[in-house]
């Protein structure tokens, strides 16, 4: 395998956690809302995963039930406050991330954990036709995300409230409910991408997998999803995701330090998020002034 192979691949195969969780984004965004609470939902379920694992009896995939519900279960969380309260999903899950934070640090009192069992890294570890199992789980929940979005009239009430969720309540769509729902989905596919990062990284804490929305944040702008709602669909989501970790890569081969890339991709987010203001700006009506007919002498 050639360099540019390996790199191909490892891009590939270092995404799929990503991807899967930027399908998560998805339903959020599409529907008005933003959820900035996932990258510490994902510290709750990796660290619940791993004391299930490590420090119980039960067996491996027991935890994939129990970390998929415990997602949804904090998704349903910012869902319910932010509509039933009708507060700013953004300063709801700022709140929230600060609970789930405060959760796992409790958990795990700021403990690491590693070696993971072997039947549960077989996802990343097993290769079907030369790719890991958790490549294909990742194209799996594009399929179904996609699927859900664009054939069902549950994606197309989210498309609505995004795009105005106060005339989509008028028409009889139940806005409050689809858009916990909404939340409820996203926390549970980001539990999936917990249980994939931590096959892959094999070790987990509370300090993993924050900064994951800020990557899912700006490819869904990239990818041209509005962070006003009811625009967007998941392939530019997954391409979105790629140019990412292209530029995470390419910053990578040419040694750039942490804090370096940090501050690249704070700049690509700034300028993503002003893209999408320009873009989704609204176009000042032009007046065409009538001349007045002409007086006969």
């Amino acid at each position: 395998m050639t360099i540019v192979q390996r790199n191909i691949y490892n891009l590939i195969t270092q995404s799929t956690y990503i991807i899967i969780a930027g399908m998560g984004i998805c339903f959020v965004m599409i529907s008005g809302g933003i959820d900035l609470s996932v990258g510490n939902q994902m510290a709750v379920s990796g660290c619940v995963a791993a004391i299930i694992m490590l420090e119980t009896d039960l067996p491996f995939f027991i935890v994939w039930p129990i970390c998929i519900a415990i997602g949804f279960l904090m998704g349903s969380i910012n869902g319910v406050i932010s509509a039933k309260l009708k507060l700013f999903p953004l300063v709801v899950t700022i709140a929230t991330s600060e609970v789930f934070k405060g959760i796992a640090y409790t958990m795990t009192s700021s403990k690491s954990y590693s070696g993971m069992p072997s039947g549960f890294r077989a996802l990343y570890l097993v290769k079907f036709l030369g790719l890991p199992l958790d490549v294909y789980l990742a194209i799996i929940v594009v399929l179904l995300t996609w699927l859900v979005l664009n054939k069902t009239h549950f994606g197309r009430d989210v498309l609505a409230i995004g795009g105005n969720k106060e005339c989509a309540r008028l028409s009889g769509i139940k806005s409050d409910l689809v858009q916990t729902l909404c939340f409820a989905i996203t926390g549970a596919i980001f539990a999936i991408a917990t249980l994939d990062m931590l096959a892959q990284q094999n070790q987990t804490s509370a300090t993993t997998g924050p900064g994951t929305e800020i990557t899912c944040l700006t490819a869904a702008i990239i990818g041209g999803i509005s962070m006003k709602g009811g625009k967007g669909n998941v392939v530019g989501m997954v391409a979105g995701i790629f140019v990412m970790q292209i530029i995470a890569n390419g910053m990578q081969l040419a040694h750039w330090g942490t804090y370096a890339q940090y501050t690249v991709k704070g700049i690509i987010l700034i300028a993503a998020i002003a893209f999408d203001a320009l873009k989704n700006r609204p176009r000042p009506m032009v007046r065409i002034r009538k001349e007045a007919p002409a007086q006969k002498a």
